[in-house]
């Protein structure tokens, strides 16, 4: 505490005048005097309030002596320092990914309490709020109001969406004023090396060190046999401890359990034998661990793929990929390739992606590749969920087809897209990448097929808050989503791309008198959990580590109420006269 007008203290003589003028006073004495009148009404009065009418000579005297010692401290004011974060400002950067529900409590509430305590110290220096995701979102921006900051902290939620961390941090760079500005980043954890680069900013990292116990279902698949149907769960211990899980298969009313044991670290798969008829199941595992959200997992089984047409002019290594998937594989001249027959068709000539039948295209007849060299960048799409792209390399890209949505792209440039029927176009030959030499390829055609081949009542896998261009038609435009008979939100055609729902889980998309199912999964990488630590990176130039909360406007109320009651006894003293 200290004061900041020093100078003010010579006013201390006013209550000392106050004081002086009581003492040296004129004082009158009491004077008996024969009369009765008025006296009952005066000894009513006495009795009514008799604390109050001993206090009458004196407490005028106290009240003012009070107001003017405090009109004096006000004079000198008063104030208390405290010390400040570090930094001029503050950008929040927090992580709504799937992970952040881990823990009890979550890691999430965790980092709320957090977040509000930082902003409490901020002492009123500009916050602005950034989450993370594939589109990362500013909620608030330099806002220097305290309860603002609060109510903006307590609306976020998960938004169960990969954190993207690298790019959100990326995009926090750029709402920095200065070498002052202090990014905080608040998630579970982030290794050091994401930062080991950076140096034009100052990050203070809000991570966990403790380890929790966890089991996911990394992956589940049905396939049909001669028997029925087949079903496997691949279940991930994600601990260091084992621990004992019952994995439990449902489809409608018919369920299905198996109990099992999994070591540390342990990677299982659970068969599931002769299931009956069903194309929408779900596995769901009962564990006691400290992360629920990967604990359930859906498939859709789809009518199989049996055949596929290929444009004989492409490489031999596509067609070979095709019978590794044991599809009956037909090769046809370009100029007798059927556009309307359905059956999925593998080509390079955009003219036939007009037609209905879904297409693969493989490179362009129509235009010329250009170079590139640089890794390939993914989004997340249900066509890399078992083909990763990460040790792929590629020579040459052809143009881009304009409207057509980028799935994966290497240096800026489209590498594969998806048209708003659902075609798949590879922009790219054969010849021009090493692609097929990896295990990948094979699982990408798989995909791609599962993909063309769709249900038509099925509407397909997304990943939380995925925009993707779908096929949807009704008469009046509109479908509504729904979980569990509750209603999740529209979707309008032609507005925007649809937007699949945050929350994983099964969905039904109702339009008119059409009925869609939907899977919403998590993403592998939200499926495993890592201890973390709370560091700093970079040093910011703080220019006030100190902030001042003045007494001065508290003490101006308190003289103001001490003006009131002084008024009301003197009003009470004359009344009563």
């Amino acid at each position: 505490m200290g004061a900041s007008n020093w100078g003010m203290i010579w006013t201390a003589v006013m209550p000392l005048t106050v004081i002086l003028y009581y003492f040296f006073r004129k004082k009158y004495k009491d004077q008996h005097v024969s009369s009765t009148l008025f006296w009952q009404e005066r000894m009513k009065e006495l009795q009514a309030s008799p604390y109050l009418k001993k206090l009458q000579h004196h407490l005028l005297f106290y009240l003012q002596l009070a107001a003017l010692l405090l009109c004096v401290l006000a004079l000198i004011e008063p104030f208390s320092e405290s010390e400040t974060l570090a930094g001029n400002d503050f950008i929040f950067v927090v992580d709504t990914s799937a992970t952040m529900l881990a823990g009890s409590p979550a890691h999430f509430e965790q980092q709320q309490q957090n977040m509000k305590s930082l902003a409490a110290q901020a002492g009123g220096k500009p916050v602005t709020i950034v989450t993370t995701g594939t589109s990362p979102k500013v909620i608030i921006r330099n806002e220097q109001n305290l309860e603002q900051v609060e109510k903006a902290i307590d609306q976020l939620m998960v938004n169960y969406e990969s954190a993207e961390i690298e790019q959100t941090i990326l995009f926090a760079d750029t709402l920095a004023v200065n070498d002052s500005t202090i990014i905080h980043i608040f998630t579970d954890s982030l290794d050091r090396s994401v930062l080991a680069n950076k140096t034009g900013q100052s990050y203070h990292v809000h991570g966990f060190t403790e380890t929790l116990r966890n089991v996911s279902v990394r992956q589940f698949g049905l396939s049909k046999t001669e028997d029925g149907t087949r079903g496997i769960v691949q279940l991930v211990n994600n601990s260091e401890e084992a621990l004992p899980a019952i994995v439990r298969l449902s489809s409608g009313s018919v369920e299905k359990e198996v109990t099992v044991e999994l070591a540390a670290t342990e990677e299982l798969l659970v068969p599931f034998e002769d299931l009956p008829d069903g194309m929408l199941w779900q596995a769901t595992v009962e564990v006691a661990d400290d992360y629920l959200a990967d604990n359930t997992m859906a498939t859709y089984l789809a009518p199989p793929v049996g055949e596929v047409t290929i444009d004989s002019v492409l490489h031999e290594l596509i067609a070979s990929g095709f019978r590794s998937l044991s599809l009956d594989v037909r090769l046809s001249e370009s100029s007798q390739l059927q556009p309307d027959s359905g059956v999925p068709l593998v080509t390079n000539q955009p003219d036939l992606l007009e037609g209905q039948t879904p297409i693969l295209l493989f490179g362009r007849n129509d235009v010329s590749p250009f170079e590139v060299s640089g890794q390939i960048e993914t989004k997340p799409h249900p066509l890399f969920t078992y083909a990763s792209l990460e040790d792929v390399y590629v020579s040459q890209l052809y143009p881009p087809i304009e409207g057509y949505e980028t799935i994966a792209q290497i240096d800026e440039q489209p590498f594969i897209q998806v048209s708003p029927k659902g075609d798949i176009v590879v922009l790219t030959d054969v010849q021009l990448t090493d692609w097929p030499l990896s295990p990948s390829f094979p699982l990408f055609l798989w995909s791609a097929m599962e993909s063309l081949s769709g249900d038509a009542e099925f509407l397909g896998y997304f990943q939380p808050n995925e925009h993707r261009s779908v096929s949807l038609a009704s008469k009046t435009g509109e479908w509504e989503i729904f979980r569990d008979g509750s209603y999740s939100h529209s979707y309008i055609e032609g507005s925007d791309p649809f937007i699949a729902p945050a929350e994983p889980g099964i969905y039904k998309v109702v339009g008119d008198e059409k009925e869609m199912t939907m899977v919403v999964q998590l993403s592998s990488q939200e499926k495993m959990l890592s201890a973390g630590s709370t560091y700093k990176m970079g040093q910011a130039e703080a220019l006030q580590d100190m902030v001042r909360f003045s007494f001065v406007p508290y003490l101006i109320a308190l003289i103001l109420l001490l003006i009131v009651v002084e008024w009301e006894v003197y009003r009470r003293g004359i009344t009563t006269r």
